[in-house]
């Protein structure tokens, strides 16, 4: 099992990430923090944990830090963790029983709890604005867990290796739910928890904040879909 953390300049939160992680019940697993070219104490924070893989490579943008720290790891199976977030402690043990537990299953996404700091706007996404960006669209539509959040997907690198890993041309964001767009399409049984397996920090950095952004993400993530359909047709 391996853990990816991507990390651009995150020194406020990485350690709270890693020591999330480092937490976890379920044991036997590495964890590799990517530093995205970072220029503030991130590489630093991360080399100080015993038993954290360090990863540096010049600012490529998220899903390429994402799968440099694919590239980099030696695990079977594959969870991902953003910088300014934090696993629950069950999260690994919940979806690794979850995975075990039906042979056919493929890939299994938890829920998310939202941590706001003070001062923050709740992004568009989330529940009590408008509609959450993924509860009534394309692959969770039929789903009762408006809270689904794509990064917490776990797979086997076998899988990921299979569906291409992270589209490194999205750097607008969104390449998370593009991959799990993508297993779906595949045909790939994903198990979809209620279960609360991620604390989301909501701040005035985030890549969520910026509406205009996250719209022209999701915009994207859908034309993707309909562009693939339309070239298998």
């Amino acid at each position: 099992m391996s853990v990816i953390v991507p990390a651009f300049n995150e020194e406020d939160f990485l350690g709270e990430a890693i020591e999330s992680v480092l937490a976890q019940t379920y044991g036997n697993f590495e964890t590799i923090v990517v530093d995205d070219g970072s220029s503030d104490a991130t590489a630093e924070i991360a080399a100080g944990y015993d038993g954290v893989k360090l990863v540096s490579q010049e600012n490529r943008g998220l899903p390429c830090a994402r799968n440099a720290g694919v590239k980099a790891s030696s695990g079977e199976l594959l969870a991902f963790l953003d910088s300014d977030d934090e696993m629950l402690p069950d999260r690994l043990k919940i979806q690794v029983g979850n995975l075990l537990a039906g042979p056919a299953v493929g890939c299994v996404v938890g829920s998310q709890e939202l941590l706001v700091e003070e001062g923050s706007e709740l992004p568009f996404w989330a529940p009590g604005t408008e509609s959450p960006m993924f509860s009534t669209r394309g692959v969770f539509e039929i789903s009762d867990t408006p809270d689904l959040y794509p990064v917490t997907v776990l797979l086997s690198r076998a899988l990921f290796d299979e569906i291409g890993g992270f589209d490194e041309t999205m750097l607008k964001g969104g390449e998370d739910a593009d991959l799990v767009m993508r297993l779906n399409e595949a045909g790939v049984e994903m198990t979809l928890l209620k279960d609360k397996l991620i604390r989301r920090r909501i701040h005035g950095r985030n890549m969520t904040q910026d509406d205009a952004r996250s719209k022209t993400a999701v915009f994207e993530i859908f034309k993707r879909r309909i562009d693939r359909h339309r070239s298998r047709a």
